[in-house]
Order: structure tokens, then sequence, then C-alpha cells
């Protein structure tokens, strides 16, 4: 979470009521989106110096990277000027703007075809700067990139646009929770020669149906499973579950199809609007390992709205979504 989006979060819980706890919602969003890619982040000076160490040798390429120096060009990852999702979706690149500095701007023509953009994922620490459209920030999901994947995030453009200017800035500076439970800590600043690419896609002729998900396991983290709901995007926006136990719920997602993590959902709690809104972060193939906790009343029946969305243009691209409550 960056400084701004920080400040936007306390502005908003300043002028609404507290959550029993105030901090157990971050803290949960913050260890989802973090841990995968931060386990190999510092839990200390030594890990600091392996990774200044490991910034000499970098894999297949021969001699010595001094940190702090350019690297050749030949050295990044390349940016196809077309490619195919692996649904079927046929991308084309229609800009192209390397970022060396803080902010980097580029022009792309626009033909009303969704448009999507994309950095190379070649490191932990790589992640989209803040987009803004004609110096209208995007507001989409902040998550990273990691294991090889590449990261395309969607942007709207006004209707009726030709052109559209597209801004790239990551001069903010987010935190990063390197131990669990522990403190949020100033992430160092990305200064890594980065190539980000425009792409729009070319919506498919036929719905893409994605894979179908199988059942929630009914033990989850100590917990068993009171109630579920499945869904899929376009379609039902809401659903309701219901449970009773000792102490906070937990909702537990799965979702399939190709924008699965682009899926967003928010709860209410017994009627009360929950301040956390979360993606999906387990993919189609995989079991949750843990849920989302909310806060409820020990030991009385709790109703748990569930709202689901998307970022971004999904025409024909459907998502299979699951979610459910789990008790003690």
């Amino acid at each position: 979470m960056s400084v701004r989006e920080l400040r936007d979060v306390l502005r908003e819980r300043a002028e609404g009521p507290s959550p029993a706890n105030p901090h157990r919602h971050d803290q949960v969003r913050a260890r989802i989106r973090r841990t995968r890619l931060r386990r190999r982040a510092s839990a200390g000076a030594v890990t600091l110096a392996v990774v200044a160490v490991a910034a000499y040798l970098v894999p297949g390429q021969a001699g010595l990277v001094v940190p702090g120096e350019t690297p050749p060009a030949a050295a990044r990852q390349e940016l196809p000027e077309r490619f195919t999702s692996p649904d079927g979706t046929e991308y084309r690149r229609v800009g192209l703007v390397t970022l060396t500095g803080t902010e980097a701007s580029i022009d792309v023509p626009v033909s009303g075809k969704p448009l999507e953009v994309a950095t190379p994922c070649d490191g932990d620490r790589n992640r989209m700067p803040v987009v803004h459209v004609n110096s209208r920030r995007v507001h989409v999901p902040r998550y990273g990139c990691g294991d090889g994947l590449p990261y395309l995030l969607p942007v709207d453009v006004p209707q009726g646009s030709t052109r559209a200017t597209l801004t790239f800035d990551r001069s903010e500076e987010g935190c990063v929770i390197p131990v669990e439970d522990g403190p949020c800590v100033p992430e160092q600043p990305d200064t890594a020669v980065r190539d980000i690419g425009v792409y729009e896609w070319t919506p498919p002729a036929m719905t893409i149906e994605p894979a179908r998900i199988g059942a929630l396991p009914g033990q989850l983290d100590g917990r068993r499973l009171a109630d579920s709901a499945s869904g899929r995007w376009p379609g039902v926006s809401s659903v309701t579950l219901t449970g009773s136990g000792a102490g906070p719920v937990s909702v537990s997602l799965l979702c399939s199809g190709d924008l699965a993590q682009r899926m967003w959902f928010k709860f209410w709690i017994n009627g009360k609007e929950g301040r956390t809104t979360v993606g999906c972060p387990w993919a189609e193939g995989s079991s949750p390992s843990a849920g989302l906790e909310l806060e409820a009343p020990e030991g009385e029946r709790v109703t748990v709205t569930v709202q689901t969305g998307m970022w971004g243009e999904y025409t024909n691209r459907p998502v299979r979504w699951s979610a459910g409550l789990y008790v003690r």
C-alpha cells in the first residue's frame, strides 16, 4: 500500500464508525498481497547483505553488474508486439515506453478495444507504477507480480477518444511487511530501467467458459464450512452467507478464468459495511489455505453479504467464483 493510498484509507476511516479491530483487515490484506512475494525479503541485515551480493550476479549474463549501473538493453526482458493469452485472447501492442526515472508518458491510439498495460516480471520487486490516463489516475488493484508471470493492468479511456496520454509514475513509496505480524517498513525505491507496453485486446467472438471450481474444503484453518455460494461474473452480483460460531468468522474465495485476479469482493457483516475490498488470491486448480477474517458477535448468528465486481473490461471472458463462510 502506498503512502497516498494509506492516507486515503485513514481519511475514509476517520469519517465513518470504527470497526471492532481497525487493524485486522489491513493486516490480513497486506499479508495476502505480500506473503508470496515478500517472504524472500529481508528479515534483517543478513538478508539485505545477501541481496546486495546477489545483485552483482545476473543469471544468464556474462560479467558483473554493478548496483546503480544500468544493465544493457539486451538484458531487459522484451515485451512482444503480439501475444495470445491462455484463454486464446489476442493482444496487440500499440505503444512502448521505457521508464528510466520516476515518470514517463506516452500517447497511444484508441480504437475502442480494451486497453491494458504490461511490464516484465523479472524480479520480486517489480510492480506496475501508478497509471494516469489523460491526467486521471486509474484505480485498479495494486497487486505486484511474481513467479515470472506478466503483469497486465486494465485501463479505461474516455468514450469517443481516438488518442490517450498514459503517464506512469513510480515516485510513490509503499511499505512492506518483511516479518509476519511485524511493522510495515518503507520499501526501497524502484530504480530499474523498465519497459512498459500498452496493449489492446480483441474481445473473443464467443464466450470463453472458465473451468469449473471444485467444492470448498469442509475444514479450513481450524474452522468448519457453515455456508457457501458460487457464481459467474458477469451474473449475480450479491449473495448472502449465514452461520454461527465462537468469535470471528472467515470468508475464503476461489476463482477460475483468465481474469480471475481482477474480481473484487466486498462484505457486509449483519448489515454493517466492512471496510475491506479484496481480490481473488487463489486461482483455479488450487485450494484456499486461509480466509479473510471478519469480526462477528460471538455465539450469535451472523449474516455476511458478499458483493462482487470486476476491475476492467471482460467482454466474453467471464470468471467463475466460490465463496465459503467458515466458523469455529
